[in-house]
């Protein structure tokens, strides 16, 4: 729990005269779970997208295992063990759960866009590593109904299982819980312990329901207005008064 495997050094991002993200620092120590939490219009899917390569930085670098990543490609950070979901979810709602698992196993075992047969040998190794996945987000009983028929909850699962196919070390996810009930809550933060108790990835992510975050994360960081209100451990932000009036509110803080 020592080694930081993702590390971001003064990032800025700026649309204009907007400054969505000024000078945020943040070191992931690898096999934990790390929050970014903020108000609306704080910087975190504008710094979740810079440090995923979907923005190009102003300024400031980025690293990943020790190799400076800041204008890598996304496909190179996803080789390299990167996987990321989106806050709006982002399937191929048409296709099977099964068939989205294919497409990223595939790609991962460079077997996509390819003109010659998959062998015997491949296709089992795929549809076994497909099986895994479904299993692991208890998705087996809809493997093969269109995403577009399933829960939002299920989707969001689907989501999360895509972004396994790539074996990533560390998993990004941009505020998993949106849009769900109370019951699609508690399936999805079931997986997202598993990600870390089970598989042992490292896990960031950005959240706005602060139950979860309170309960899941072990260290949190605090966005406000494209800058770094505060950081530290669940309890420490608990207890950072201007945190709490900010952002968390009282209420919140008594029921966790």
């Amino acid at each position: 729990m020592s080694d930081v495997i993702f590390q971001a050094e003064n990032i800025v991002k700026h649309f204009g005269g907007v400054h969505a993200v000024e000078d945020v620092s943040l070191s992931v120590i690898a096999g934990s779970i790390q929050a970014i939490i903020g108000p609306n219009g704080a910087g975190k899917s504008t710094l979740f997208n810079a440090l995923s390569g979907f923005y190009k930085c102003d300024s400031g670098k980025v690293t990943f295992k020790g190799v400076d990543i800041t204008t890598a490609p996304i496909h190179r950070r996803i080789a390299m063990g990167m996987g990321r979901t989106f806050q709006t979810s982002s399937i191929f709602p048409n296709l099977s759960v099964y068939d989205n698992l294919l497409i990223g196993l595939q790609s991962a075992a460079n077997l996509a866009f390819r003109f010659r047969p998959v062998d015997a040998t491949q296709h089992k190794t795929i549809e076994e590593k497909a099986e895994r996945l479904l299993d692991f987000v208890n998705l087996k009983a809809s493997a093969h109904r269109p995403v577009a028929e399933l829960a939002h909850g299920s989707q969001r699962l689907c989501e999360i299982a895509m972004s396994l196919s790539t074996d990533p070390v560390l998993v990004m996810l941009d505020e998993p819980m949106a849009g769900l009930a109370h019951a699609e809550t508690t399936r999805v933060v079931e997986v997202i312990r598993k990600l870390h108790s089970e598989l042992g990835l490292t896990v960031l992510f950005v959240e706005h329901n602060m139950r979860v975050v309170l309960s899941l994360a072990q260290r949190i960081m605090v966005l406000d207005r494209g800058r770094v209100l505060a950081e530290g451990t669940p309890a420490e932000i608990s207890a950072n008064e201007a945190v709490r009036d900010a952002y968390i509110g009282k209420e919140v803080i008594e029921s966790v």
